[in-house]
């Protein structure tokens, strides 16, 4: 394993939830998104855009995982890899954001 690259900031135990500088819609049950900040616009597949229905409130990526788990025949590992390469996506492109455990 190398060295965890700044991109890659978010882990199962990472608390995330959308940013606010993301405006979305939904367009025949698909999340489209426009990034005020970078002024970029993207769309989401099914699967995405129920993610980015869950980050409604923030939500520890494995709580993320159990959802999906419970809505999709998948192994464990298989989900939380893809959701964790997921949101490192949207982390990047600021369109997350980690929100910081109160202690």
């Amino acid at each position: 394993m190398g060295a965890m690259t700044m991109g890659n900031r978010v882990d199962l135990n990472t608390r995330v939830a959308r940013s606010e500088e993301v405006l979305t819609s939904e367009v025949d049950g698909e999340v489209v998104m426009m990034s005020i900040e970078e002024g970029t616009y993207s769309g989401l597949d099914g699967i995405g855009s129920e993610i980015w229905r869950l980050l409604g409130s923030p939500l520890k990526v494995s709580d993320i995982c159990d959802a999906m788990m419970a809505r999709y025949d998948v192994e464990r590992d298989v989900c939380e890899k893809d959701v964790l390469a997921f949101l490192n996506d949207l982390a990047s492109d600021n369109t997350i954001r980690v929100v910081e455990e109160l202690r």
